[in-house]
């Protein structure tokens, strides 16, 4: 016999479901008191009827829209303490003025101060601020000070035969780990907002179940124990005693759950912050491509300069054999004596000593040229730009400083940084507002998928009024108000750093010109130096001291020349960073 088909027991359906709501409710209420997880969240609604046609309207899809919610907050924790790791590769700084002697130095300029934060922040937000700057004077900088991952991520098949700035400077960009990681960071902010616009969009989800269950009424305060059966004459003359223990019987729903969004402040707030803070990210994405570029052109600036040193070695070097062969050529003659020779023999061996060590200096820099842009290691590829001075005109400070206010994406970055967080504060005190949901469901509800299955449906408005949430809502709208007065600080700093840069870039550039004349005068005094003297020791007036000593003068001259094109590249860059052109920068 069917308990449910039975007339006598057609008020069981409702006696229990009454009994069932206040045993939910008890349990809602006691989870209700948690605060809410993120702004805007709405509660799930009281009461339940699982197992007579599944949850209310509506609770599946709040209850899923919360735990989406609870997942992206933990992921932009996630973000906002992990660390991204900095490699340290070597970059060789050049050798030093005094004699070119061709070891790798671990010196160098520090790293400028940077206006943004370095730690990494929320969606989209900047993990650096300050594009780096080449250095000005001194040696070259150590590539760790540029605040970039230095290697290249993935490597071309086939080196090229012959590589410019320019073609360096694309080839970075294109496989360089710090472009790659800010592109990918860029398409997680994306994503992010996709996922915060769904709570916006209408969500669907579709459940069903099969159940065989039983239910002890006199556990519900219903019915006597002990087997005892409840009299129905409080529900009508003559009803059927209710039995204190129904079941089993089988219940089967299977159903379309819809929710709609029509009112939700913080949602649509929280929106509009995410699309911010894809900008902030795309604009970071940009600031990694300036600060490769720097990289990878003072990577190649070194390499050029490492070949100019042995250029200049071998040039000592052919120089000291033949002031040796002059040295023997004397002393058969009868002119010099065995000091004399034994002194250029040793000038010679000093010097194929240097060409030795320039190099391997040389080869280490190409080998951190090709790691930074992507070249397979050891390649032949030929760089074809040289380092020279050119005739460009310092341009005014006033016209830098408003270019690079105009250019300089770190800056950029901070005024949009001001208007994400600003939203972001306006999204956290939208919580405080009613939220309005359309729901409903339709399925089929039967005992089993064929037997006494019906269609039923809800539909109907949700609201939730948030009334006290024991200043949660207050707690994180004034640490997103603190997080705004932090980037307009950052924003001032980040302006007057910028002024900075073009000011020291400009002085670096004109300094850098005057030591490349300075030093072509040097080298061409030098080299009359060692003529006076070659002519002197020829003669026989005079023993090889002075020839040596002029050809060392000489030997200086070429490093410092060496060192003073090296400088006035360097100080071009610095002045192409400190403006955001490093990008076209060109020897």
């Amino acid at each position: 016999m069917n308990v449910i088909a039975n007339p006598r027991y057609r008020s069981i359906s409702s006696v229990t479901g009454l009994c069932l709501l206040m045993l939910i409710v008890s349990e809602v209420r006691a989870q209700g008191s948690q605060p809410a997880t993120a702004p805007g969240n709405a509660q799930p609604q009281s009461g339940s009827q699982q197992g007579f046609g599944g949850p209310p309207a509506g609770q599946q899809q709040q209850q899923e829209l919360q735990r989406r919610r609870q997942q992206m907050q933990q992921t932009n924790q996630q973000q906002s303490t992990e660390q991204s790791p900095t490699a340290q590769p070597r970059l060789p700084a050049s050798s030093n003025s005094g004699g070119a002697t061709g070891q790798r130095s671990t010196g160098g300029q520090g790293a400028p101060p940077t206006s943004g934060r370095s730690e990494a922040g929320s969606l989209g937000e900047p993990r650096g601020a300050t594009t780096p700057r080449a250095p000005v004077g001194g040696s070259l900088r150590s590539p760790s000070s540029l605040g970039v991952q230095t290697g290249a991520a993935r490597v071309v098949a086939v080196a090229p035969e012959q590589l410019n700035l320019a073609e360096a400077i694309a080839i970075g960009l294109e496989n360089n780990l710090t472009t790659l990681l800010a592109a990918e960071r860029a398409e997680e902010a994306r994503a992010l907002q996709q996922q915060v616009r769904s709570f916006l969009l209408p969500n669907i989800t579709g459940t069903a179940y099969q159940q065989n269950r039983t239910l002890n009424l006199a556990a519900q305060g219903l019915g006597g124990g002990g087997g005892e059966e409840m009299s129905g004459g409080g529900m009508g003359g003559g009803a059927a005693p209710i039995p204190s223990f129904v079941g089993p019987f089988n219940t089967f729903d299977a159903r379309l759950n819809f929710s709609q969004t029509i009112l939700n402040l913080a949602a649509l707030r929280e929106y509009k912050s995410s699309k911010s803070a894809v900008q902030v990210a795309d604009l970071t994405a940009q600031l990694a491509r300036e600060q490769v570029a720097t990289f990878v052109a003072l990577a190649y600036l070194t390499a050029q300069r490492s070949n100019l040193e042995v250029q200049a070695a071998r040039a000592d070097y052919q120089l000291a054999t033949s002031l040796q062969e002059l040295a023997l050529k004397q002393r058969r003659a009868g002119v010099a004596n065995g000091i004399d020779l034994v002194r250029a023999e040793s000038r010679a061996a000093q010097e194929r000593l240097r060409v030795v060590q320039a190099e391997a200096n040389a080869e280490q820099t190409r080998l951190d040229l090709e790691r930074a842009i992507g070249l397979p290691q050891g390649s032949a590829t030929h760089l074809t730009d040289t380092l020279t001075i050119r005739a460009d005109a310092l341009p005014s400070v006033e016209a830098a400083v408003q270019q690079a206010l105009a250019s300089r994406l770190d800056t950029r970055i901070a005024e949009e940084t001001i208007e994400q967080r600003a939203l972001d504060r306006k999204a956290r005190a939208a919580a405080r507002y009613p939220i309005v949901n359309a729901v409903g469901d339709y399925g089929q509800s039967a005992n089993t998928p064929f037997r006494n299955d019906r269609a039923t449906r809800t539909y109907g408005v949700q609201l939730s009024v948030p009334v006290f949430d024991g200043g949660y809502t207050r707690g994180r709208i004034n640490a997103a108000l603190s997080r705004q007065r932090q980037a307009e600080w950052e924003l001032g700093n980040s302006r007057g750093q910028v002024e900075q840069d073009v000011r020291t870039a400009l002085v670096g550039w004109r300094l850098g010109a005057e030591q490349v004349r300075a030093s072509e005068e040097q080298f061409r005094l030098a080299t009359r130096e060692l003529e006076l003297a070659t002519q002197r020791f020829r003669a026989g007036v005079a023993d090889n001291t002075e020839v040596l000593e002029a050809q060392a003068g000489l030997a200086n001259a070429r490093a410092l020349r060496v060192q003073a094109l090296a400088q006035y590249g360097a100080a071009r860059l610095n002045f192409a960073a400190a403006t955001g052109t490093a990008q076209s920068f060109r020897l």
